[in-house]
């Protein structure tokens, strides 16, 4: 029998049922984005376009890897181990007409590629993209280590591929390459951010590198976590970067770039420090949407998002930087394993504002159809100022990256952060 957590099993019957079912939805619009020669994934699940898409986002595809995993364990899909080989296969450059556009020196990858013949479509060689790959891999190489062990061999083929060494700007202070270019690092990028799974990858993939083991040591081990910058709302300390010499500029960081360390990186999970201030992230987030005026208490999640059909852009929103105020769900669910609360909040979202399953408008079957068509897979992004009425809006796209945090949310919220540290390197 599965395990499922104290939380979840003392739900409601109603609230279990809606948990369940954006649980799997979180993996079924990530299927959607998947192509079926390949293996790879698109960038992002389009409401009014075919599906998926012809670019890849090598990033996005290591998310899609995660989330065979969870299907395999939730029985949502059989063929879950077979798709995760043909992936692998298809980012190693072993299924035929696709190679995937990488760093000929280094190995990193492209960050946007074609979906059939893996070209390069005009993107940067990404450390942080290839990073969420390779993690993907890994975790499904764990995961998937005695039905089908060659998966594991290939995650490792894969890590083992990369020279992780190009990532270091600056090992004493933190300091990462965000891009590859010949064989070089270039944009340098101070710590602290999401780029924590780039230097902790590089330390299990060349341990034996001593630049390696000083750029973890020196600035991402536990025990300099409270030496990472603060920025305070109220009296809340909450992690940010080292983008300004001035502590009076520092800003905060979208809520995403404190999820994907306490998802993907095994240190940051387990750590009682990290904890706290991903907790601490959490609650900054919450009160800053409590002091908008007319905005009822569970809407609130600074995520990054497409905003097309509305702002006509993408944007990172974090406090203090978040045009229109749009609101991200699976922000919320990120947060669950801190803040389990947060649930009634998607909830309430859920009966009060976004029926997805059961909308109906006869008065007006275009808006219906937009409507359910927009949150075709549950809740995502939205604006509390256009949820009804004449000036509605239509969420053109979901972002599979972005989109991630429901999945992993969703999955430790039922089954516990347990499903991750047990299968993290």
């Amino acid at each position: 029998m599965k395990q499922t957590t104290n939380v979840y099993d003392q739900l409601s019957e109603k609230v279990k049922a809606f948990v369940d079912r954006q649980h799997k939805d979180s993996y079924r619009l990530i299927d959607a984005c998947r192509n079926p020669h390949t293996g790879l994934y698109g960038d992002a699940y389009y409401s009014f376009a075919r599906n998926p898409e012809a670019r890849c986002s090598v990033s996005a595809t290591g998310v899609g890897l995660i989330s065979l995993v969870v299907a395999d364990y939730e029985g949502w899909d059989d063929q879950a181990a077979e798709k995760v080989k043909l992936t692998l296969n298809a980012v190693l450059g072993h299924v035929e007409g696709c190679k995937p556009a990488r760093d000929a020196a280094t190995g990193f990858f492209a960050h946007f590629i074609d979906m059939e013949t893996g070209a390069n479509l005009g993107s940067e060689i990404s450390t942080i993209d290839t990073s969420l790959l390779v993690a993907g891999a890994l975790f499904a190489g764990k995961h998937f280590k005695d039905k089908m062990p060659e998966i594991d061999e290939m995650a490792h083929e894969l890590l083992e591929q990369i020279d992780w060494r190009v990532v270091i700007a600056d090992k004493h202070r933190g300091i990462i390459n965000m891009i590859v270019k010949d064989g070089q690092g270039i944009a340098p990028l101070p710590a602290y951010n999401e780029y924590v799974l780039v230097a902790h990858l590089a330390k299990i993939a060349q341990p034996e590198d001593p630049d390696i083991q000083e750029l973890w040591d020196n600035t991402f081990a536990e025990h300099k976590i409270n030496e990472f910058p603060m920025k305070y709302y109220r009296d809340i300390p909450v992690i940010t970067d080292t983008n300004t010499k001035d502590p009076s500029d520092l800003k905060f960081l979208s809520s995403f770039v404190h999820q994907f360390p306490y998802f993907l990186v095994p240190d940051y999970a387990k750590s009682e420090i990290y904890n706290q201030y991903y907790e601490n992230a959490c609650t900054a987030d919450r009160l800053k949407w409590k002091e908008l005026t007319d905005v009822p208490s569970y809407v609130w999640g600074y995520g990054a998002g497409a905003n097309d059909g509305l702002y006509n852009t993408y944007h990172a929103d974090k406090i203090e930087d978040s045009p229109g105020n749009v609101a991200s769900a699976y922000i919320v669910a990120g947060f669950l394993p801190v803040y389990p609360a947060g649930i009634h909040d998607l909830y309430a979202l859920y009966r009060l504002h976004i029926p997805y399953d059961t909308y109906s408008n006869p008065r007006d079957r275009d808006d219906e159809v937009k409507y359910r068509a927009a949150y075709k897979y549950g809740l995502h992004r939205y604006s509390w100022w256009h949820l009804e009425g004449r000036d509605r809006w239509y969420p053109e796209k979901v972002t599979v990256i972005d989109w991630s945090s429901m999945l992993y949310g969703m999955t430790a919220f039922k089954r516990g952060m347990s499903f991750f540290t047990d299968r993290l390197r």
